[in-house]
C-alpha cells in the first residue's frame, strides 16, 4: 500500500530542509530528492488516489516540486512536459487553463522552499526551472555523454572562455535546447558534473572489478543514469562496459532457448539464503549468478524485483515489454525506448500484440517481415520486428492503439578508429599465419571523427594517437594524417605512409594507439614483396563480394555493426545487406557465432570448358584465392594469370570466376585443398 501525500511531503521536507539555503539556488539541488524508479512509482499511486483533493486546498508543496522535478528527469522528452504530468495525475489532457494554477502553486512553492525561478524574456520557464531544479533529464543524458566524450580528447576544455564553452555547446548540443540552456547558463556545475565522470571512469579503468554499485559509493551519479542509458558504461569503462552489471538483473531474450529471461547476479554468501521474486515467479538466489525465465510475465509496463534475505528486502525496477520492448543484439540487453534517439544498432522489436503500420527506412527488410510470429517456450504467442540497420540514420514508426510512435537512430558522436590489412582488393592481399599476416603493403590506419568535434581534426589527430611500429622511434617521420572523405555525419582520416621509410621486410607490430582514452589496435605483420601485375587480374573486384573481402580481414569475425563501419571507412560508396550474408549462411559459407559472423568454409568448382581450358567457380575467403595466384605467378613465371571476375546474376549469389588452362587444374586443386578449400560439384552444395 502507498503512502499518503501527508507522509511524502513530510519525507521531502526533511530532505531538502537538510540542504544549506545556498544550495538549493544551484542547478542540480533536487536530483538526490527525486525517489528511485521503484518508490517513484508508489508516488505516482499516491498522487493519482489524492490529486484531486490535494489540488483543492493546495497543500503538500514539497510534493508538487518533487512532481515536477521527477517528471523533468524521468519523462522529459522532446519538450513534452504536460502529457506525462497528466498521466501521472490521471487524466487525460491538461490545457492552458489548468496548467495556470498549477504553474503558479508550483512557483509559489519553490520561492518559499529557496529553489530557482528561470526568467525569460518577461515571462517564467516553469519546465524550464524544473529540469533546471534536477540538472540533466534521462533523455538528454546520452547527448550529454557525447559532450564529456568531447571533453576527453580536448585537454583545456576547462579553460575556454565563457564565450567559447558557449559556442562549443552550441555546437555540440544541437537542437537540444534545454540541454544547451543549463550546460551554457550553469557552467560550474555543468563542469564539476563532467569532471566527476572523468574521475569515475578513471577509478573504474584502474579496478577492473568495481561494479555500478560500487562506483555510486564514490560519486553523485543516479543508477537510472546506468540502467536506463548503456552508454553510460560504454563511457565509463569502454574496454568491457559490460562488466559494470555484474551486480545488476538484466532483461534478456534468447531466441535460441524461445525465452525471455531475467539474468540475476550472484549475492554476497553473508545474505544467503534468499529469494528472487518478480510477479508469482521465485528463484533462489546463489553466490554465483543465474536466471530467472519470464516469458509471459516480461509482457507488462513494469517489472519490480525483489531480493528477499531474513527480514531484509532490496527491490529494483525494471521495464517490461508492454506495450513494446526493444532489444539491443550487440548489447545483449532491452534498451530504453523513450529516448529521442537511439545508438545505430541491430535490435529486434518485440511485443505483445501485433503493432501497426510499420515503416522502416535504412533497415534491411528483404528478409524480415513486420510483425513475426513468435511463440515463446510456455506457449506464449508475441511477435516480432527485427532491426538490421543499412544506412547511417535509419528510423521505424509504427502505431499502437491510437499512439504514433517514431524512433530515430544513428551513429553518435563518437571516435572511431580501426587498423585494417588493405582497401579495396587489396583487403584480400594477404597470407594469414595463426595472429601474424604477411602482406604486400602496408596497412590502413583510420579515424572517423563526427562534425563539429574539434575546430582542427588534423591537430587533434597528432595530439591524441600514435602510430607505432616495432623497431621504429619516431611515428611522426613516416607519414601524416589525411583527410581523405567526409559525409552526412562525419569526416574519415587516413594515415599516409611516408615514401621515405627503411626497410620493413621482417616482422612487426604495427600499433595505432591513443591510450589515454583506451584505444589500442595491433597487428604483426610482415611486409613481402608484391608482384607485378597480379592486383590488375583482381581490378574489377570485390564489387558484389564486398562482405567477403571485408571479413577475412578479421581472424574471429565481425559483429554487423563491426562490418558496417568497415564499408563505410574502406568503401563508402557501396552497401552491404544482412540478408546477403544469411542466404550465404543458408548454403554452409558463413555462419554466426553469437553475434558475430565468420567463415564457414570455402568452395571450389572446376569446370572443363573445352580441350585447353578449365573454369574456376569460387566462394569463401578471397585471401586464399590471391595467393593461388601468387603461388602460380612464383612457379610458373610464363603464365598468363587470368582475370578474376565477380557473377552477379539477378536471383543468384554473386561468386567469383576465372579461366585457367586446363594443364593446370589438378595443381590448383591440389593447392586450394591443402588450404582447406573444399572441392565440390555445385558451388552451392552445404
Amino acid at each position: 500500500m502507498s503512502d499518503s501525500l501527508a507522509s511524502w511531503d513530510a519525507s521531502f521536507e526533511y530532505k531538502l530542509n537538510s540542504l544549506d539555503r545556498s544550495e538549493r539556488q544551484k542547478a542540480g539541488a533536487l536530483l538526490a530528492i527525486v525517489p528511485s524508479r521503484v518508490k517513484w512509482e508508489d508516488f505516482l499511486v499516491s498522487i493519482k488516489a489524492e490529486w484531486y483533493r490535494w489540488q483543492a486546498d493546495s497543500r503538500y508543496p514539497y510534493c508538487l516540486i518533487v512532481l515536477y522535478g521527477g517528471l523533468s528527469f524521468y519523462e522529459y522528452k522532446s519538450g513534452n512536459f504536460w502529457q506525462p504530468f497528466a498521466q501521472a495525475i490521471g487524466c487525460e489532457h491538461l490545457d492552458a487553463n489548468h496548467q495556470t494554477p498549477i504553474n503558479l502553486y508550483f512557483e509559489q512553492a519553490a520561492n518559499d522552499i529557496g529553489l530557482k525561478i528561470l526568467r525569460r524574456e518577461n515571462s517564467t520557464d516553469y519546465v524550464g526551472s524544473s529540469v533546471y531544479h534536477i540538472g540533466i533529464p534521462l533523455s538528454l543524458w546520452d547527448d550529454f555523454l557525447k559532450i564529456c566524450e568531447w571533453t576527453l580528447w580536448h585537454d583545456e576544455w576547462h579553460e575556454h572562455s565563457d564565450a567559447k564553452w558557449k559556442e562549443t555547446i552550441e555546437r555540440l548540443a544541437g537542437s537540444r535546447t534545454r540541454l544547451k540552456n543549463f550546460l551554457s547558463e550553469n557552467r560550474e556545475t555543468a563542469t564539476a558534473l563532467i569532471q566527476e565522470l572523468h574521475d569515475a571512469r578513471k577509478i573504474l579503468s584502474e579496478d577492473e572489478n568495481l561494479t555500478i554499485n560500487a562506483i555510486k559509493q564514490v560519486c553523485l551519479l543516479r543508477s537510472e543514469y546506468f540502467d536506463e542509458v548503456p552508454e553510460t558504461a560504454e563511457f565509463l569503462r569502454p574496454s568491457n562496459p559490460d562488466s559494470l552489471f555484474r551486480d545488476r538483473a538484466r532483461l534478456v531474450w534468447d531466441e535460441d532457448r524461445a525465452r525471455i529471461r531475467l539474468d540475476l547476479p550472484a549475492v554476497v554468501r553473508d545474505k544467503l539464503p534468499a529469494v528472487w521474486q518478480v510477479s508469482n515467479l521465485l528463484q533462489p538466489a546463489s553466490a554465483t549468478s543465474n536466471s530467472l525465465q519470464l516469458n509471459e510475465t516480461a509482457f507488462n509496463e513494469n517489472l519490480t524485483l525483489t531480493l528477499t534475505s531474513g527480514t531484509q528486502r532490496e527491490a529494483q525496477r525494471l521495464r517490461g515489454l508492454a506495450p513494446f520492448g526493444m532489444f539491443d543484439v550487440a548489447k545483449d540487453r532491452f534498451i530504453n525506448t523513450e529516448r529521442d534517439k537511439l545508438p545505430r544498432s541491430t535490435y529486434i522489436l518485440i511485443a505483445p500484440q501485433q503493432l501497426c503500420d510499420i515503416k522502416r527506412k535504412d533497415f534491411d527488410e528483404e528478409e524480415y517481415p513486420p510483425n513475426e510470429s513468435y511463440e515463446l517456450e510456455d506457449g506464449t504467442i508475441c511477435y516480432v520486428t527485427r532491426l538490421i540497420p543499412t544506412g547511417k540514420r535509419p528510423q521505424v514508426s509504427f502505431q499502437h492503439q491510437d499512439k504514433h510512435c517514431e524512433i530515430h537512430f544513428s551513429t553518435g558522436a563518437r571516435i572511431e578508429a580501426r587498423l585494417y590489412v588493405g582497401e579495396g582488393v587489396m583487403a584480400a592481399g594477404f597470407d594469414r599465419h595463426n595472429d601474424m599476416l604477411k602482406v604486400e603493403r602496408l596497412p590502413v590506419m583510420c579515424v572517423a571523427i563526427p562534425h563539429g568535434f574539434s575546430d582542427d581534426n588534423l591537430i587533434l589527430l597528432q595530439k591524441k594517437f600514435s602510430i607505432r611500429v616495432e623497431g621504429l622511434s619516431d611515428y611522426q617521420s613516416y607519414g601524416v594524417w589525411e583527410k581523405q572523405y567526409e559525409d552526412e555525419a562525419e569526416e574519415y582520416y587516413f594515415w599516409k605512409w611516408s615514401t621515405n621509410l627503411p626497410n620493413l621486410s621482417r616482422k612487426r607490430i604495427f600499433r595505432l594507439q591513443s591510450l589515454a582514452l583506451g584505444i589500442n589496435f595491433e597487428q604483426q605483420l610482415e611486409i613481402r614483396q608484391s608482384k607485378n601485375g597480379l592486383q590488375e587480374c583482381w581490378q574489377d573486384l570485390p564489387g558484389a563480394m564486398l562482405p567477403f573481402f571485408l571479413l577475412c580481414q578479421t581472424n574471429g569475425g565481425m559483429r554487423w555493426e563491426e562490418l558496417l563501419l568497415a564499408q563505410e571507412l574502406l568503401a563508402p560508396q557501396r552497401r552491404v545487406s544482412q540478408s546477403l550474408l544469411l542466404k550465404y549462411e543458408r548454403y554452409g559459407l558463413l555462419k554466426q557465432r553469437g553475434q558475430k559472423w565468420m567463415f564457414a568454409e570455402s568452395r571450389a568448382v572446376m569446370k572443363q570448358t573445352d580441350a585447353e581450358a578449365c573454369e574456376l567457380h569460387y566462394c569463401g575467403e578471397p585471401n586464399v584465392l590471391w595467393n593461388l595466384f601468387r603461388y602460380m605467378f612464383e612457379h610458373f613465371s610464363t603464365l598468363q594469370l587470368p582475370k578474376v571476375v565477380v557473377v552477379n546474376r539477378r536471383g543468384e549469389l554473386p561468386f567469383m570466376q576465372m579461366s585457367w588452362k586446363q594443364e593446370q587444374q589438378e595443381r590448383i586443386k591440389k593447392y586450394l585443398t591443402n588450404k582447406n578449400v573444399r572441392i565440390a560439384a555445385d558451388l552451392w552444395e552445404a
